[in-house]
């Protein structure tokens, strides 16, 4: 099983080196990088939070299949929306960088031998 510095080493590096790649190849240049690995450090133990490890109910609902795939579709629409103001593209990157924090998390679980539910108990 993957620790919690786990999870938030691995969610903030992904998430960094995303956005600089991303960044690379439209030639523009913000903090989003360094804020985003950051935040996605945070974030990287969210599902956790939720199912606390100690807890009967961890790795259920909020650490299975269906709502990851709920995220997931949630992050495209995200990723697809194109704003129209500043801070709309601030809301748009914090939600990006959550959910691939809290997806990150779920894959590294989905990669230990207890694995993560389809549902889960609801």
């Amino acid at each position: 099983m993957s620790c919690g510095a786990a999870h938030r080493v691995v969610a903030g590096a992904v998430i960094g080196v995303a956005i600089a790649y991303k960044e690379s190849q439209t030639g523009k240049s913000t903090v989003w990088p360094v804020a985003g690995g950051g935040l996605g450090a945070l974030l990287g133990t969210l599902p956790d939070i939720l199912e606390p490890a100690n807890h009967p109910n961890h790795r259920q609902f909020f650490h299975g299949i269906v709502f990851a795939g709920a995220l997931g579709y949630t992050g495209y629409k995200l990723y697809e929306w194109k704003p129209e103001e500043s801070w709309q593209e601030i809301v748009r990157m914090l939600g990006l960088i959550a959910i691939g924090a809290y997806l990150i998390h779920l894959a590294m679980d989905a990669s230990t031998p207890k694995s993560i539910p389809l549902i889960g108990k609801l």
